[in-house]
């Protein structure tokens, strides 16, 4: 009878390939995913203290007058001129102490004399303030916070690479029991929750 080759035997949980957990690779990525949401969530977070997502004083702005002018971008080589509406008139910050009797800022229309507009000064110049832009951050912050707990799941399970655990398996064996997967469950779909109605807002206004 023939002799039957030696196998030795693998550890439960090990890859064929690497000799090394399964799920390294998913903690690898969760890692990664933790990182990512950590990074984008602190910026954006960081830069919605401010209007427009730079430092500045919000004030308003009363039109005296608008004006089309027209301005050249591109490169060096092909260099082309583009209609800028721009409108002057006195700023008046919103937290006082801050006047200034010509202010121009590039307006996305002409408006009337008497108009009064929400701008934002800067430590270089004027801006409009674009409502839009708080909702599409507060959007990107729940991204990122999604990110995190995602991450924070593979990080603590192994779950995210071929040959690691499976959803299922990974979601029953996760650190911390039943309370744990109801924290995570909660935080995630509250944060989905929030980044969609950012995003229709977004779209809205």
């Amino acid at each position: 009878m023939p002799t039957q080759p030696f196998i030795r035997p693998r550890p439960p949980g090990r890859s064929p390939s690497s000799g090394r957990p399964s799920s390294s690779v998913g903690r690898v990525v969760g890692a990664g995913l933790v990182l990512a949401g950590l990074f984008f969530g602190g910026v954006t977070a960081k830069d919605m203290g401010y209007e427009n997502g730079h430092k500045g004083e919000a004030g308003t702005l009363t039109v005296r007058e608008c004006r089309t002018e027209f301005d050249r971008v591109g490169s060096s080589r092909h260099r082309y001129t583009r209609p800028v509406d721009v409108c002057t008139g006195a700023f008046r910050a919103d937290a006082g102490g801050v006047t200034v009797e010509d202010a121009t800022v590039e307006t996305t229309a002409k408006f009337e004399a008497g108009k009064q507009l929400a701008v934002q000064k800067t430590d270089y110049r004027f801006v409009m303030i674009d409502e839009q832009w708080v909702w599409r951050s507060l959007a990107i912050v729940c991204v990122s916070v999604c990110a995190l707990v995602a991450g924070l799941f593979c990080l603590l399970t192994g779950f995210g690479s071929r040959r690691g655990p499976k959803f299922r398996d990974a979601w029953r064996r996760m650190p911390g029991g039943a309370a744990a997967r109801v924290v995570l469950a909660g935080v995630g779909g509250l944060v989905v929750l929030a980044a969609g109605a950012a995003l229709l807002v977004d779209g809205i206004v």
